[in-house]
């Protein structure tokens, strides 16, 4: 029976390469679902969907890191079921508090050179 869990990563900041190692390892074990960046907090979210005993190695796979990137903490709690076919990477997204920089530096822009 598949079931579905989020599985929240502390990588303490220093994440390098660690989203591909887990698109990897996931791959290899037959999990499906996203994995994504949190914010600018280091913490990586991966929503796993697949068979108990698959979803606890893939959890203690992470748990141990990789060459490039040591874990700090690992959670997993229950989630739903989405029904993904693959294991994908998100793409990041910019935060709020950047695009409002953006926003005032573009109008500062134009108010200075009269446009």
């Amino acid at each position: 029976m598949r079931i579905a869990q989020k599985i929240i990563i502390n990588t303490g900041g220093n994440h390098a390469g660690f989203r591909y190692y887990a698109l990897k390892k996931g791959r290899e074990m037959g999990i499906s679902g996203t994995i994504s960046l949190i914010g600018n907090s280091g913490n990586i979210a991966i929503h796993a969907e697949g068979s108990a005993n698959k979803l606890e190695t893939y959890a203690n796979t992470l748990r141990l890191g990789s060459e490039f990137c040591k874990v700090n903490s690992v959670m997993s709690v229950p989630d739903r079921m989405q029904n993904n076919l693959y294991l994908n990477i998100l793409p990041v997204q910019p935060d709020s508090v950047s695009r409002q920089k953006q926003s005032k530096l573009r109008s500062f822009r134009i108010g200075l050179f009269g446009f």
